[in-house]
């Protein structure tokens, strides 16, 4: 039954759906937008990335609470007039029955979760019922799939995965559980539970909180407390301590590395408004690590709607510290049509001194985007990189994007 679920073609499964989906009406309504991205590079392996993308809406399946939606994503790398890579990808493909003023809500596809402990991405079933307004029970199942699926070639078996979430609202909180799992030719490969709560303490404070563990493990996977403070009306303060492990699916060599590899870190930072338009903001993050000496990174900036310029510290590992100035402005030319340009300049080493003496870096970069006519929008980024080490190279970044709409 697995190896049924899994075992597809992703080009059979997005030209069935579509098929279904243009056979289910006669007249869908069509929606979304294609788009087309560059980027180039001029340095020593001069190269251009294409990627152009497809979102897709059709709506009114026959019944007008039925849609599907689907997104598709191209890329090519060509390397002095020759193409090295090339992949089709589809990163979502689902039909979406949602009626109006309805308690429920079915999907079916390739898709997305973000069902509390739940992510990532599975081709099957969800469904969400609300027994009453402000509560919600999602569960779903599925083949579990890559993030995104190939449309040139076989996907790989990855296992099932399942699992559900309930939300509700105890005044003054939002409170959830969730729990998940996933396996592969009947061995348990992943399994986490989940609580979270979220809210407006007094009227001045907000905070969220999550505790997730990684149940086949023993382990907490994410501890997480986040604070948004708004201790004037033109001051806001916020915080957040999380302790992460990442996840892991399989028994293997890296299995104690990445369990050894799990981080705690706290985050707080601060702004000001002032004299209408103009900020100050700063902040730090620390990570906590065996090492007597922290890491860490503090930031301070002064700004205004049209410019910022900012200062950064860091220490990394072997007592080693870097520094950075940054400047960045944005100007508004026309109703339609936008310009940005900054500077960046980073000076010292990311490792011990004896190894690695201080460099520096520096970059400026110039863009802006325009949109003529209101379904047409074009963006473009230069940037220039120089270092003590390497020549002066340039970068670009190019889009174009098109929305559309029979109706």
């Amino acid at each position: 039954m697995e190896t049924c679920l899994v075992k597809f073609r992703a080009g059979a499964l997005w030209t069935a759906l579509l098929a279904c989906s243009l056979t289910a009406s006669a007249v869908p309504v069509v929606s979304g937008s294609a788009s087309l991205w560059g980027y180039a590079r001029d340095d020593s392996i001069e190269h251009v990335q294409l990627v152009p993308a497809l979102s897709l809406t059709l709506s009114e399946l026959g019944k007008p609470d039925l849609r599907f939606e689907g997104s598709l994503r191209g890329y090519a790398d060509v390397r002095r007039d020759r193409s090295e890579d090339r992949a089709l990808r589809l990163l979502r493909g689902v039909f979406i029955y949602a009626p109006d003023k309805s308690r429920w809500e079915v999907r079916l596809g390739e898709q997305w979760l973000t069902e509390g402990v739940g992510r990532g991405n599975v081709a099957g079933g969800w469904l969400r019922f609300r027994p009453e307004s402000q509560t919600a029970i999602t569960v779903y199942g599925g083949a579990r799939v890559a993030n995104s699926l190939s449309l040139e070639k076989k996907n790989g078996n990855e296992g099932v995965a399942g699992g559900f979430n309930v939300r509700t609202r105890i005044h003054p909180l939002t409170v959830g559980a969730s729990y998940t799992y996933a396996s592969k030719g009947g061995d348990l490969l992943y399994h986490a539970a989940g609580v979270e709560a979220s809210g407006r303490i007094v009227r001045t404070l907000q905070a969220r909180g999550r505790f997730e563990m990684n149940v086949a493990q023993g382990s907490v996977e994410r501890a997480q407390l986040l604070l948004q403070w708004t201790a004037r009306k033109d001051v806001l303060v916020t915080g957040e301590f999380r302790s992460q492990t990442p996840r892991i699916y399989e028994d293997s060599f890296f299995t104690t590395f990445l369990s050894k590899a799990s981080t705690d870190f706290g985050r707080a930072a601060v702004r000001w408004s002032f004299y209408k338009m103009f900020y100050a903001k700063g902040g730090a993050t620390i990570i906590f690590s065996e090492n007597p000496d922290p890491l860490y990174k503090a930031y301070a900036a002064l700004g205004c709607r049209y410019a910022e310029l900012g200062y950064t510290h860091w220490a990394s590992v072997s007592k080693s510290t870097q520094d950075g100035l940054y400047a960045q402005g944005n100007y508004r030319v026309a109703e339609r049509a936008d310009l940005f340009a900054g500077y960046d300049f980073a000076k010292g080493s990311n490792a011990d001194r004896d190894l690695r003496a201080d460099t520096e870096s520096q970059s400026a970069y110039l863009g802006g985007s325009v949109t003529p006519l209101p379904y047409l929008t074009a963006t473009v980024r230069a940037e220039r990189i120089s270092d003590l080490q390497r020549s002066e190279d340039w970068r670009a970044l190019g889009g174009l994007t098109v929305r559309f709409a029979t109706r």
